[in-house]
């Protein structure tokens, strides 16, 4: 009898044991889930102050550029009449004509090496001219 109750105390403890496992696994997943609630949380709480400087800072442009456009609308709207232009001579043939002519180009002079150019290979030899009768060749 008392190797039974032995067995059954056995029996008692794994299955105490197997409980504390359990709970202890459960104990750090919970822990590990309210690390990354908390981890999300913040990067929440850090993505709405960037919104809310980007919010900012759109508002300040909008209310620049609307400052702008105003005070642009104003001035067209002050500004004084252009005086009334000279009438201009009326055109002739002549000066149509001559209005439509193209303008002559300005013609480029070509550019003057500073060095003669080198010689080629393909250059006859100099040969100095000698008269037949210093050659000796009488024929």
């Amino acid at each position: 009898m008392q190797a039974a109750a032995a067995q059954a105390a056995r029996l008692r403890v794994a299955s105490a044991e197997n409980r504390w496992q359990a709970a202890k696994q459960q104990a750090r997943a919970a822990k590990r889930r309210r690390k990354e609630v908390k981890l999300m949380a913040r990067r929440a709480r850090k993505q709405a102050k960037l919104a809310k400087a980007d919010l900012a800072d759109a508002r300040k442009t909008l209310a620049e550029a609307e400052a702008k456009l105003a005070l642009s609308d104003r001035r067209v709207a002050t500004r004084k009449p252009a005086p009334a232009k000279a009438k201009t001579k009326p055109v002739t043939k002549r000066t149509a004509a001559a209005s439509k002519q193209k303008p002559v180009p300005v013609r480029q002079l070509p550019a003057v090496p500073s060095a003669p150019p080198p010689a080629t290979e393909l250059a006859a030899p100099v040969m100095p001219l000698i008269p037949e009768a210093q050659t000796g060749n009488q024929s």
